[in-house]
C-alpha cells in the first residue's frame, strides 16, 4: 500500500522523468487545453482513462462519478457537459462504463447503506427492473451485472441525448459524436456498445439531423 509521502515522491519522479526528455513539456502544458474527447465514466480508482488508452495529458475532459450516471438536474455534469461542446468543441463524447462496477453492484444488492447511495443508485434498479425478462434469462450473476452494466451505459446516452445542450448542438449541424464504451477490467480492452441509433431517432430520442 502506498503511503502519502510516496505520492509526493513520486510526482517528483515524474516531473524530472519529463523534463529530462523534453525541457519545455510543462510550458506547453499550461498554455491551455483543446481535447478532442469528453469522457464520462465512473468514479471506480481502477478506470484511469489515460493509462486504458496510452494518453498524454490534454486528451480527455473527464466528468466521473458513481456508475456513470447522467442526469437532468445535476449541475456538476451539465456544466462539465456545457464546457466542454461550448468552450472546447470537443470532438467525441464517450459515455463509460465497466465490468465489474461497485455502483452497478450495490444497486442489484439494493443497497441500503446510506440514504444518499441509495438515491443515487435508485435509477439503476429501475433499469433493472424494467430489463427484468431479458436478464433473468441470463443464469450466471456476473454475465447478468455484465449486462446490467451496458443496459446502463444505453440508459445514460439516451439521458445525454435528450439534454438540451446536446440536442440544441444536433440541431445546429456542429456537434460532437457520441459514443458508449465498456472497460473490460478483466482483460483490459474497450468494447464499443452499439447505440441504436435509426431506432431512438424513430423514437425522438435522438435529433433527426444527427449522423455518426
Amino acid at each position: 500500500m502506498r503511503q502519502y509521502e510516496d505520492i509526493l515522491e513520486d510526482n517528483l519522479e515524474w516531473v524530472g522523468k519529463k523534463l529530462s526528455l523534453d525541457k519545455d513539456y510543462f510550458k506547453r502544458l499550461s498554455e491551455g487545453q483543446k481535447p478532442p474527447f469528453l469522457y464520462i465514466g465512473c468514479s471506480d480508482s481502477r478506470m484511469p482513462i489515460d493509462t486504458f488508452t496510452q494518453s498524454e495529458p490534454g486528451s480527455f475532459f473527464i466528468h466521473r462519478n458513481i456508475a456513470n450516471q447522467i442526469f437532468s438536474n445535476d449541475m456538476n455534469c451539465l456544466a462539465t457537459l456545457e464546457y466542454a461542446v461550448d468552450v472546447l468543441e470537443v470532438e467525441h463524447i464517450i459515455v463509460s462504463g465497466h465490468y465489474n462496477c461497485g455502483g452497478i453492484k450495490a444497486a442489484h444488492d439494493k443497497c441500503r447503506k446510506s440514504n444518499i447511495l441509495s438515491s443515487w443508485l435508485m435509477p439503476i434498479k429501475k433499469i433493472e427492473v424494467e430489463h427484468k425478462e431479458e436478464l433473468n434469462e441470463i443464469e450466471d450473476e456476473d454475465e447478468r451485472l455484465d449486462r446490467l452494466t451496458e443496459l446502463n451505459v444505453l440508459e445514460q446516452l439516451k439521458h445525454l441525448f435528450e439534454l438540451a445542450i446536446v440536442r440544441n448542438k444536433i440541431e445546429s449541424g456542429k456537434y460532437p459524436k457520441i459514443h458508449g464504451w465498456i472497460l473490460d477490467i478483466r482483460h483490459g480492452e474497450i468494447i464499443e456498445i452499439e447505440v441504436p441509433i435509426e431506432e431512438w431517432k424513430s423514437k425522438g430520442i435522438i435529433p433527426t439531423e444527427y449522423n455518426k
